[in-house]
């Protein structure tokens, strides 16, 4: 029977100590192979800082380079959303019928173990390998291995050395003097050239750079359009340039990545907004988006997450902000629908009657292609006076 070890955390980035504790679960129970999964969003924690999913993946297989028991799984990421364990050991027990499977987890995720997802089904599919995090927490851990047991959890606890840093520490390093020894070679010259953590969440420079790979070429440049006309209507009205900026650059962050990884994300959040996402695919990516900057690159300014959320749809009671994001994404340089030089005059003479025209014109195309409109936008053309023609 085949014997695999499963190794998942957010590897942001992967480092020597996860290699070295790959390495140690290897020999502590023969395993055949090692597999590292990088999961897309931790169910359990907020990871800080998150490198874009690709790049993880990238990091992790070219950390494994020469090590053939290691294999990197891109399932966790393919999935999308909250990365729950019980759903993956499902996974690679129907791909794998029958192999012996194993949980490599830390000290911290051991002591909690009972408030995971259905944790006593994971402790009938897997067996716990549990490694240490740091000194004098073994009492602890043998403790909660005799509570598990009486569950029937099955658990080893792994000989091995704290790890020496956290990722979270290494990120640290990164910022401050751009390089790190816990590093292997060929993942710090990624993290190089990728500019990797090694800016601050809201650089704008840096921005623009990281969502290129993450959008078509087109989207791209609609994206850096909107941030040029957002910066010179925040100068107009005296709004913050440096927050218009970051909005206008993020707006569509989320636009071309798969929609069913972000419909899982929106519909695991605490959204409430009357939506059916299902039949207004098209609002999905904003809402999506305003999650993603948090739960991935670290940006909770309120100000920034509500422009980049109700970019598409408008709201009732908009603040300065969100109604030049609003407006910017529409009179962008690229738009060229059959009104817009006069939606940008209005944009640059008169705020309220800007939204007006905007809004007029959004329900009347909604309507025209019998799509459904969203509270959201109703109640903004309520506070604005637009009336929404019948169908």
């Amino acid at each position: 029977m085949s014997r695999t070890v499963l190794y998942g955390g957010t590897f942001n980035p992967i480092h020597r100590g996860h290699l070295n504790i790959c390495l140690r679960a290897r020999e502590a129970v023969e395993a055949d192979e090692v597999l590292l999964m990088p999961a897309a969003q931790p169910p359990h924690k907020f990871a800080g800082w998150l490198a874009p999913d690709q790049d993880r993946l990238a990091l992790c297989r070219l950390a494994v380079q020469g090590q053939d028991f290691l294999r990197v799984s891109d399932y966790e990421i393919r999935r999308g959303g909250r990365s729950y364990t019980v759903d993956t050991l499902r996974y690679l027990l129907a791909e794998r019928p029958g192999e012996e499977l194993w949980l490599l987890i830390g000290t911290d995720m051991f002591l909690t173990f009972t408030q995971w997802r259905e944790w006593e089904e994971i402790g009938r599919m897997a067996t716990l390998l549990v490694a240490s995090r740091e000194e004098g927490d073994r009492e602890a851990l043998v403790g909660q291995q005799l509570l598990l047991a009486g569950h029937g959890v099955r658990s080893q606890l792994l000989q091995n050395p704290p790890l020496p840093m956290s990722s979270t520490q290494i990120r640290r390093e990164l910022g401050e003097t751009g390089g790190s020894e816990q590093l292997a070679p060929q993942v710090l010259d990624y993290i190089r050239q990728r500019g990797l953590y090694l800016h601050p969440p809201e650089d704008v420079e840096y921005l623009r750079e990281y969502i290129r790979p993450l959008m078509t070429e087109y989207r791209y440049r609609h994206s850096l359009g909107v941030e040029r006309q957002a910066v010179r209507m925040a100068r107009w009205y005296g709004a913050d340039v440096h927050k218009a900026a970051v909005a206008g650059i993020l707006h569509d962050i989320c636009k071309d990545m798969p929609k069913g990884a972000l419909l899982q994300n929106v519909l695991e959040s605490d959204i409430i907004n009357g939506i059916d996402f299902r039949t207004s695919p098209q609002l999905l990516h904003s809402y999506a988006g305003a999650l993603y900057l948090q739960s991935h690159m670290d940006i909770h300014d309120p100000e920034i997450i509500g422009a980049v959320r109700y970019h598409t749809t408008g709201r009732a009671g908009m603040n300065l902000l969100e109604t030049i994001i609003y407006l910017a994404d529409l009179t962008s340089e690229d738009r060229e629908y059959g009104d817009v030089e006069e939606m940008r005059r209005l944009c640059r003479e008169d705020l309220r009657g800007a939204m007006v025209h905007a809004l007029t014109y959004i329900v009347g195309e909604l309507t025209a292609k019998n799509r459904t409109i969203c509270p959201d936008t109703i109640a903004a053309c309520g506070e604005y006076g637009v009336t929404i023609p019948k169908p």
